[in-house]
Parts: C-alpha cells; sequence; structure tokens
C-alpha cells in the first residue's frame, strides 16, 4: 500500500469543526457552554453577568428560565455522561468533538416532521450515556431545545464524522 493512503494514528482522529459556520442558537449554546465550564464560575456566583446578557439577547424576558433550563440539562449531561465531557476554552475557533455532540443531541431533540428523529435521538444519547441515565437527559433535551424553539433558535442537525452521508445522484443496492 502507498504511503500516502496510510493512515497514522494522529489522522484517525476526528478534525476539529470551526465555529465560523454554526447558527445563532449554536454559537449561544457553544460560547455560554465554555464560560460556564471555567473553574472560576463556581456554584456560589449564580450567574455570569456576560452570560446573562447573551441570554437576554437572544431570549428576552425569559432569558432566565432559559438559562436554568441550559445550566440543568448540562448538569444532567455532565453527570451522566459515559466519559467526562471536553468543552474548548473560551474564545477557542474549533469544537470538541463532545461539544459537536452536545449540538446534535438539542438538534435532535427538537421536533420535527422527520420519523426517523426519535430514533436518531435515541440511539446517540444511549450511545453517549450510562444506562439507566437516558431517560431524565431525553426529557432535559427536549425541554432545552423547546425553550430554544419558542425564542426562533433552530439548531440545525448536522451529520457526524463517523455517519454515513448518502452521495448526491447515486443509488443504494
Amino acid at each position: 500500500m502507498p504511503d500516502d493512503l496510510m493512515i497514522s494514528p494522529r489522522d484517525s482522529l476526528p478534525q476539529p469543526a470551526p465555529l465560523e459556520g454554526l447558527s445563532s442558537g449554536e454559537r449561544l449554546l457553544v460560547w455560554s457552554l465554555r464560560h460556564m465550564a471555567q473553574p472560576y464560575a463556581s456554584p456560589a456566583r449564580r450567574g455570569c453577568p456576560l452570560i446573562r446578557h447573551a441570554f437576554l439577547q437572544a431570549c428576552g424576558e425569559d432569558a432566565d428560565e432559559v438559562m436554568a433550563t441550559f445550566r440543568a440539562f448540562l448538569l444532567l449531561y455532565g453527570r451522566s455522561a459515559r466519559q467526562r465531557p471536553l468543552v474548548g476554552c473560551p474564545g477557542c475557533q474549533d469544537l470538541t468533538p463532545d461539544e459537536r455532540q452536545l449540538l446534535r443531541l438539542l438538534a435532535l431533540a427538537q421536533p420535527s416532521a422527520d420519523p426517523t428523529v426519535a430514533a436518531r435521538l435515541y440511539a446517540l444519547v444511549e450511545h453517549l450515556m450510562r444506562p439507566g441515565t437516558t431517560d431524565g437527559l431525553m426529557v432535559a433535551s427536549r425541554a432545552m431545545a423547546g425553550a430554544l424553539g419558542a425564542h426562533g433558535l433552530s439548531l440545525p442537525v448536522r451529520p457526524m464524522a463517523l455517519e454515513r452521508v448518502p452521495a448526491h445522484g447515486r443509488y443504494d443496492a
């Protein structure tokens, strides 16, 4: 096999996704997640004024409720995950694979006419979470997706790096 076709262990890692193509809802969630995950954000400090301001701009008078829903979702997500999620530092220009999965989970939790979305959401939650913890996260993810949708912040369902995407103009046998 030629050298240029061999995959080195470093090349097999998923490439980070750039933040530049994110929707406004995705940007809000990633930005606030990264700031909430910082060590200086202790539970005694109920809320960073910058995060609250960002939610106020996006959600108006419902900002506090949407922020509380997001915190509850993150708490369940972090405690239920099979592995501790890795979050990028504020200002980092790339999404981590865990941030990408979190956004995908919330995107799949949005109401949809596609009959496969519920099964894909359930499969993703089963894959990411420890056994016995999926029901709470399903409820929390749907609540968060509903809160975002109520304020016009829809999240696009983006394909994961390893997910099969059908090629245009080709038929599967």
